[in-house]
C-alpha cells in the first residue's frame, strides 16, 4: 500500500515537473522529440474545370473544397478519396489517380482545412502529424460519398499521402464504411516519437548499448508530452496513431522506402505488424516521402490498381451515350504524341452519362 502511493505522488511530481519544463521551454523541445521534419514540398499540379466541384460542411462549420471526378469507363468499380500530403492540394491527385481513374474508378480529390480552397482554421496551423481536424474532414468526405445517389455499400477506398495517408489509416480504424486503405509514406508518430528519443540520446554521447537498453515507457510518457505541448502551441488535439491502427481490419498497402530517411523501414515494419487486419508493405529500394510515383511510376499505378480492385470492386454499370472515345485524341496526330493517360489536361476527362 506504501509503495502504491509513493507510486502516485511520483506521478504527481513528474506531471508538475513536465509541465513547468513545457512553460519553459514548450515548443523547441516538443518538436526535436517529434522530429526534425523536413518541409517536403508536394507535387503541384495546375487546377482545371474538370469534374464536378463539391463543397461540403464540416460538423464544426468549415466549408470543404472538392471535385468528384467520374470514371470514363464503362463499369465503375468504387470510388476512391484521395487525401493529400500537407503543403498539398486537391489536384495533387491528378499524378497518383489517373491510373485508377481510366480503370474504373471514380475519384473524390478534396482539401483538408487550410488548404487549397477550403476554408482556413482560426488559430489552427496545420503540422505533419495527424490532429483531430484531419479525422473530421475526412468523416464528413466518407458523408459525402455515402450519401450520393450513385453510392454503393462497400466500395469506398482512401488513399494517401504521407499525413494524408496517416490521417486515412486513423479513420478507417473507426469506420467501417471504408474498405481498403493505401498509404504512401505513413507517418507513425509516436513509433517515430521513440525512434527520435533515442537518436538524440545517442547524440548526447551515450553508447549505444545503453541507449537500447532503455524501456519504452519513460520514452513513451516523454513522447506524450510532447504531443500535448505541440498540440497545444499549435491549437489541435495530435491523434494517437499507434492505438488508432490497432483496431483497423480492413485491407491496407502501405508503401515505403527502403532508404527512407525519416520513417525507417523497420518504424514501418512494426506499424504493419501493429495492425491487425491484412495489411502490405511494399518497400521500395530508392525512394523519398512520397515519391514513390515517380521513382516506380509503372509498377507504382499498376500495383495500387490491384489492390484496390481485389477490395473494392463491386461491379456498377454506368450508362453512358455513345461516346466518340478517340476525339480528344485529335488534338494531336504526331506520331510523337504522349500517350492518353500521360496528358495532365485529359487525365479526369468525363464522358457523358445518359
Amino acid at each position: 500500500m506504501v509503495g502504491l502511493l509513493w507510486f502516485l505522488l511520483g506521478l504527481v511530481g513528474l506531471t508538475v515537473l513536465l509541465q513547468l519544463v513545457a512553460r519553459l521551454f514548450r515548443v523547441p523541445i516538443a518538436t526535436s522529440l517529434l522530429g526534425d521534419i523536413a518541409w517536403l514540398p508536394a507535387h503541384w499540379a495546375a487546377p482545371s474545370n474538370e469534374g464536378q466541384p463539391v463543397w461540403l460542411t464540416t460538423p464544426d462549420g468549415f466549408r470543404l473544397h472538392g471535385r468528384y471526378l467520374p470514371t470514363p469507363a464503362f463499369r465503375r468499380r468504387g470510388v476512391i478519396a484521395f487525401c493529400h500530403d500537407l503543403n498539398g492540394d486537391q489536384w495533387t491527385a491528378r499524378l497518383y489517380t489517373q491510373e485508377l481513374s481510366r480503370r474504373g474508378f471514380d475519384i473524390f480529390a478534396f482539401d483538408f482545412r487550410h488548404h487549397g480552397g477550403s476554408d482556413r482554421h482560426p488559430g489552427y496551423e496545420p503540422t505533419p502529424w495527424v490532429s483531430q481536424y484531419e479525422l473530421l474532414d475526412l468523416r464528413t468526405v466518407i458523408d459525402y460519398l455515402c450519401s450520393r445517389p450513385d453510392a454503393h455499400s462497400q466500395s469506398i477506398g482512401l488513399f494517401g499521402i504521407n499525413r494524408g495517408g496517416t490521417a486515412a489509416l486513423c479513420a478507417a480504424a473507426s469506420d467501417p464504411r471504408v474498405a481498403a486503405v493505401v498509404v504512401d509514406g505513413p507517418v507513425p508518430t509516436e513509433r517515430l516519437q521513440l525512434q527520435t528519443a533515442r537518436r538524440l540520446l545517442r547524440r548526447c554521447f551515450l553508447p549505444a548499448a545503453l541507449v537500447r537498453a532503455i524501456p519504452e515507457s519513460p520514452l513513451t510518457l516523454l513522447g506524450t508530452w510532447a504531443k500535448w505541448v505541440v498540440g497545444f502551441h499549435y491549437d489541435c488535439q495530435l491523434i494517437n496513431v499507434d492505438h488508432a491502427v490497432r483496431k483497423v481490419i480492413q485491407p491496407v498497402l502501405l508503401i515505403n522506402g527502403r532508404h527512407e530517411t525519416y520513417a525507417s523501414p523497420d518504424v514501418v515494419r512494426e506499424l504493419r505488424t501493429a495492425i491487425p487486419g491484412p495489411a502490405k508493405l511494399w518497400t521500395l529500394p530508392r525512394s523519398m516521402p512520397g515519391r514513390a510515383v515517380t521513382a516506380a511510376a509503372h509498377s507504382y499505378h499498376r500495383r495500387i490498381v490491384r489492390f484496390f480492385a481485389s477490395q473494392l470492386d463491386r461491379p456498377v454499370a454506368v450508362h453512358r451515350a455513345q461516346p466518340a472515345v478517340r476525339a480528344p485524341l485529335a488534338l494531336d496526330r504526331s506520331p510523337a504524341a504522349a500517350p492518353l493517360s500521360s496528358h495532365p489536361a485529359i487525365a479526369f476527362r468525363t464522358l457523358p452519362r445518359s
